[in-house]
């Protein structure tokens, strides 16, 4: 059990400037009276947790510890209802809240730190009428015939404040770690662990497999980058989505989840640091600025290091699985020339538009590899690969035979749902602009979809299927009517290696090794 005396010093060692919002020493002797009236571990941090609360809403409004009246109280229990994760706005919380900070007003005035201890109480009465919440609705918000709170109530602050996030987040972590760890996810994590390190076989670029770094770094990417073959969606996203599907909103897992889905994978480097001891961070495909504080010691110089991690909460905060990677002005120049050359390639399939953000975020694996290659050694060869392609703009899909087997595939981990998206969308830009294709397709439907899988895996070249187990996977017999359909598909798209249109993460990997 978390010592609570334990938790207050932190409190206050992290920014001494909380001593002027309510002394130390005063919560400390509060929480030893309650300790000597026999309050347990739990409930003893429930206070505390109540206390920090109190401070969080004084130090953002215009209101002092000893000036708190009624109304004061009752935009508290608002303002602290929206902006604070774990606050919910129910009867029994909202009760148990201003129960404690009567006790904790009292306390005070006894002691000759106020002069006056009812509000808490006063502003229970008119918030809980017959044990009902009144003047606040269930997200915190003052009701319509109450507005009138709203002209002098506290402004929201831009994002929830989570109390004891560190331990709470990697509590929330390790639970959705064991979640994957099933069997049904066993196929997932196989491809996971091949993207990430199986890909350089001789293991120069990677962490070393079987360390605790190596595996602190997979789950890093696992959890928030990779996508599941199933869905397309990251495994935090899915587990939202599967296993927090009925869990409230107010429930502080399911708000720190969602901010962790928020992450994004980045790439910056430090420009200076501030005279508080955080460092101000540069984007270094975007150029947009962070102010952060990083898991790093304080004697390491940055200079000439680039990180890479994880930044959320609105671009405030950044996981403790930081990479740095020292890379020479001439490594740090041909490393930005050939992810930009690979996600002009990649944006093809979006006319050419493609943020930042979006490529990453779609190919995070590529950007750490090149990120590792060029800080070890400098290849000079670049990206050199050339396309045909241009103004491309894709076809809707289809919702046909072909397209419906096509969609079968997902689940049978052959390929991800990602995959099967591309495949649909060849099939469907062949429909839309081929003018030699049957009467009715439908009727050969097995045989395009084995004809749109065998350009799919040969543009990509990396899968290792043989042509026939392609054919054979769709039941496609008539080898000859097979090759008539897959000279059709490439003739009227013009299939090209590696086809930007068509590639995946995996293709693209390849591409770089090439």
């Amino acid at each position: 059990m978390t010592n609570v005396f334990d938790l207050i010093e932190e409190f206050y060692t992290q920014d001494e400037e909380w001593n002027t919002v309510l002394q130390q020493a005063c919560a400390e002797d509060f929480l030893r009276y309650k300790t000597w009236q026999g309050a347990k571990d739990g409930e003893l941090v429930k206070i505390w947790d109540y206390i920090t609360i109190l401070c969080i809403y004084l130090g953002n409004s215009e209101n002092f510890l000893g000036d708190m009246s009624r109304e004061d109280f009752i935009d508290c229990v608002g303002w602290c209802c929206r902006n604070v994760s774990g606050f919910p706005a129910t009867e029994s919380n909202i009760a148990h809240f201003l129960d404690v900070m009567q006790e904790f007003y009292a306390y005070m005035k006894k002691k000759r730190i106020i002069t006056r201890d009812n509000a808490p109480a006063e502003a229970k009465a008119k918030l809980l009428v017959d044990g009902k919440l009144q003047i606040v609705g269930k997200d915190g918000s003052f009701l319509p015939e109450h507005d009138r709170y709203n002209l002098y109530s506290t402004p929201d602050l831009p994002t929830k404040v989570y109390l004891n996030i560190g331990e709470r987040m990697q509590n929330l972590l390790d639970d959705v770690q064991s979640y994957y760890t099933q069997k049904q996810f066993r196929r997932d994590l196989e491809r996971a662990d091949f993207l990430f390190g199986g890909i350089f076989q001789n293991g120069t670029v990677q962490e070393k497999p079987g360390t605790e770094e190596y595996s602190q770094t997979f789950w890093d990417y696992f959890l928030f980058d990779y996508r599941l073959l199933e869905d397309d969606k990251t495994p935090l996203q899915h587990y939202r989505d599967v296993i927090c599907r009925d869990a409230s909103e107010m429930d502080t897992s399911v708000d720190i989840l969602n901010e962790l889905i928020k992450a994004k994978l980045v790439l910056f480097d430090v420009q200076r640091r501030t005279e508080e001891g955080m460092y101000v961070c540069r984007n270094i495909f975007t150029n947009e600025k962070y102010t952060l504080m990083l898991p790093v010691d304080d004697n390491i110089d940055t200079e000439g290091y680039i990180f890479m991690g994880h930044i959320f909460y609105e671009n405030t905060m950044v996981m403790n699985f930081l990479r740095g990677l020292v890379m020479s002005q001439t490594s740090r120049k041909r490393f930005f020339e050939v992810v930009s050359a690979a996600k002009d390639w990649f944006a093809v399939r979006q006319s050419g538009e493609m943020s930042w953000e979006e490529f990453i975020n779609r190919n995070p694996m590529f950007v750490r590899h090149v990120s590792v290659v060029y800080a070890i050694y400098v290849r000079m060869e670049g990206f050199n690969f050339s396309t045909q392609i241009s103004d491309y703009q894709p076809a809707a899909l289809l919702e046909d035979k072909t397209s419906a087997m096509l969609e079968s595939l997902r689940g049978t981990g052959l390929f991800s749902a990602y995959d099967i998206q591309l495949m649909r969308t060849m099939w469907s830009d062949f429909m839309l602009r081929g003018n030699a294709l049957p009467d009715n397709t439908d009727a050969d439907f097995e045989h395009w979809t084995a004809a749109v899988m065998y350009c799919f895996v040969k543009l990509n070249d990396v899968y290792t299927f043989t042509e026939k187990q392609v054919f054979a996977m769709c039941r496609a017999t008539d080898h000859v009517k097979l090759k008539q359909m897959i000279d059709m598909l490439n003739k009227t798209l013009q299939l090209e290696a590696h086809d930007p249109r068509y590639v995946n993460e995996e293709g693209l990997l390849l591409m770089l090794l090439q």
